[in-house]
């Protein structure tokens, strides 16, 4: 059966969307958050991360489409929604653009600013930029190229911090509705944003690179304390990009619901001024941490 619009407005102070095919998707994802945090402890602790390039690869596709692809489909096969009109399909679709482009692009300017290294000594192939970024006849050498596995990796990742930030954001954007100061409820919205943002850009170094991950024989910071202060102002310029940016696909079930080219050209207009403001900061901050 397909799903009924509500006919009238959830009340102020609402967490997920009025939109019921958007809402259903917000819950669903929420459920990565545990999956992702046990599998990503199960890979760090059992080693599976020195694997060669097949498996490091295959590890991480098992991670994200089994579980965000795959489930949500086979769940929402007889919602009277064609899947490729589905949220969930146009959110991962959103996602895996663009964590391509900012693990092909932006990754290069993690390695020279932030100080950020991978070591995979089993694997032999790599995707990045060819000339953003560290020179290509020593970036190996400096643990600053980047397997395929992350372009799957992240996308768990961003998934998770993305769906948990909208969610966190409409509850409350929804709550200043009934606020009379126009002013207010705008500089609320920007300090919600801001705030998730930085925690989010600070959480994923602190909850990885300090509680999960001790030993640092794969992936690092040459300056953890440095990172956690003034590089997650830096990852902080991601996500007050994409978390409202997203915020707005599919918000209300009664208005424009984003195609697949516009999922594209959004992802694609994140990509693209995420990496001018990383670039900016990079001026700013003298070219490293």
């Amino acid at each position: 059966m397909a799903d009924v619009k509500p006919t009238t407005k959830p009340l102020p102070g609402y967490w997920f969307s009025p939109n019921p095919d958007k809402a259903w998707a917000e819950k669903f994802l929420l459920t990565v958050i545990p999956f992702w945090f046990v599998y990503n402890m199960a890979m760090v602790q059992m080693g599976w991360l020195n694997t060669g390039t097949f498996w490091n690869i295959m590890q991480n596709v098992l991670m994200w489409i089994p579980y965000c692809v795959l489930l949500p489909w086979f769940l929402r096969r007889n919602s009277g929604i064609p899947w490729h009109q589905s949220y969930w399909f146009k959110f991962n679709l959103y996602m895996f653009w663009w964590v391509v482009i900012a693990t092909y692009f932006h990754t290069e300017y993690f390695f020279e600013v932030l100080g950020l290294r991978y070591r995979f000594p089993e694997v032999t192939l790599y995707l990045d930029s060819a000339l953003v970024g560290p020179d290509e006849a020593t970036a190996l050498a400096g643990y600053q190229k980047v397997p395929p596995s992350m372009y799957f990796n992240s996308v768990v990742f961003f998934t998770v911090y993305h769906v948990s930030a909208i969610i966190v954001m409409r509850r409350i954007r929804t709550l200043s509705e009934a606020w009379t100061s126009g002013a207010v409820r705008t500089l609320t919205w920007f300090a919600i944003v801001g705030l998730i943002s930085l925690f989010w850009a600070w959480g994923e170094t602190y909850f990885y690179f300090v509680i999960a991950n001790n030993d640092f024989s794969n992936v690092w910071y040459e300056d953890l304390d440095a990172m956690l202060v003034t590089g997650s102002l830096f990852y902080a310029l991601y996500f007050v990009v994409a978390f409202p940016n997203l915020y707005r696909m599919d918000e209300d079930s009664d208005g424009e619901l984003w195609s697949i080219g516009r999922v594209f050209i959004e992802a694609s207009f994140v990509g693209m001024i995420t990496l001018l403001l990383i670039d900016l900061a990079t001026h700013l901050m003298g070219g490293s941490l």
